[in-house]
């Protein structure tokens, strides 16, 4: 909307939400507003609702300071995380603190038809069971294929038949009034909730994400690169001369050899039945010699795949999630090995490889920050702003930010 206004008090909501500046003369200093300026836009964001006090700041050994933070009762987020085979939900606080939350088996090679009336109902009913019906600000989803950054559609997910050029932001604001809603691809929003909570630095970070399929995603400066067509990241279709037949339907793809569907299948030739990723990582860690093998190989395959992209970026940490991650050090070591191999050894001396803390909830936590992302952008925080003051009366009448 280009009003300078609406652009100051969102990059000034950005560095209270990610603790970059919390009190005025840190926010002074990052935004280089005038102290009657600042004062204008703190005092219609804590009239609002959206932003309170949460103490005095004494660290610097003068004059107690007001630090500010955004208010995490100030409504709640909805929070999809679609997965190849598992769809999980969560009702968030504005600060991404999970209050409620539930999970199915849901297979999406039946289309949208299959997941999302499911998804529907189940928020509402959250909703209602925790007594936030009336206090949703916005959502966010995340889905296993690429996202078109310009529509918000999905873009030619080949694994997902029935799915191409969806609009699962429209789907999920029809039922809550039109709520915002974002949208994004699991790795990315997985990468997004990881270096928010857990890795923030200037250097960025690469998080991989092992399971089903294989995909990374760069998270530099803060920012979360999506790429052109929304498809950046994509490497367990690479292609590497181990590859096997792939269930996209090409021939040599990084994820026919070191993917989850492609190491349950060598297992079921060899006389296992394993249904899932996480029960291949379950056998490894219980000592069993193949899920082992499986394993190892996997995670040198996806080191060496990941090696050029490390040395492009020189991320501080590269953050290992998905299901084959579970098996820990059987994974982890041959991937930093690989790494170390393959890679020039300036990208790679002080280079972090890690397993995600976040866990399962990765792509819900993603999810809730990327609606936080949306709300609090220039477009969207006028609305937002009325929305929490209508939910949280103060004396004063609200008075909108940009008139």
């Amino acid at each position: 909307m280009g009003n300078v206004r609406e652009a100051e008090a969102s990059e000034l909501l950005g560095l209270i939400r990610r603790g970059e500046a919390t009190t005025r003369p840190e926010l002074q200093d990052r935004l280089q507003l005038s102290r009657v300026t600042l004062g204008k836009r703190l005092d219609v964001l804590l009239r609002s609702g959206l932003v309170d006090e949460a103490g005095q700041d004494a660290s610097t050994g003068g004059r107690p300071r007001t630090v500010f933070r955004i208010r995490p009762g100030c409504g709640v987020l909805l929070a999809v995380d679609i997965g190849s085979s598992r769809t999980n939900l969560a009702v968030t606080d504005f600060a991404g603190t999970i209050l409620a939350r539930d999970d199915r088996l849901l297979d999406l090679s039946g289309g949208p038809g299959t997941v999302l009336p499911w998804v529907r109902r189940r928020l509402r009913a959250m909703l209602q069971e925790i007594g936030a019906t009336d206090s949703v600000l916005g959502g966010g989803v995340c889905v296993p294929a690429p996202v078109d950054p310009l529509s918000g559609r999905l873009a030619h997910p080949a694994l997902m038949p029935g799915w191409h050029g969806v609009d699962v932001a429209a789907e999920l604001a029809g039922e809550f009034d039109g709520i915002p809603v974002a949208v994004g691809s699991d790795v990315q929003v997985a990468a997004l909730g990881e270096y928010r909570m857990h890795w923030a630095n200037p250097d960025g970070i690469i998080l991989v994400k092992a399971g089903e399929g294989i995909a990374a995603a760069a998270v530099i400066s803060g920012v979360v690169r999506t790429g052109a067509t929304g498809a950046a990241g994509e490497i367990g279709h690479l292609q590497i001369p181990e590859g096997r037949q792939c269930r996209c339907g090409r021939f040599g793809c990084l994820e026919s050899v070191a993917g989850g569907w492609a190491l349950r299948e060598r297992l079921s030739e060899a006389g296992w039945t394993v249904d899932s990723s996480e029960d291949l990582s379950g056998l490894a860690l219980r000592g069993d010699s193949l899920s082992i093998e499986l394993l190892e190989r996997s995670a040198r395959l996806v080191g060496r795949a990941l090696a050029p992209v490390v040395a492009v970026l020189n991320p501080s940490a590269v953050v290992v999630a998905g299901a084959l991650a579970d098996g820990g050090a059987v994974f982890l070591e041959p991937l930093r090995a690989a790494l170390e191999a393959a890679g020039p050894q300036e990208t790679t001396r002080q280079l972090v490889v890690a397993l995600a803390r976040l866990g399962a909830d990765a792509g819900v936590v993603g999810s809730a920050l990327l609606a936080q992302d949306l709300l609090t952008a220039p477009a969207h925080l006028d609305a937002l702003l009325a929305r929490v003051a209508s939910r949280h009366p103060h004396e004063d009448s609200f008075v909108k930010l940009f008139t």
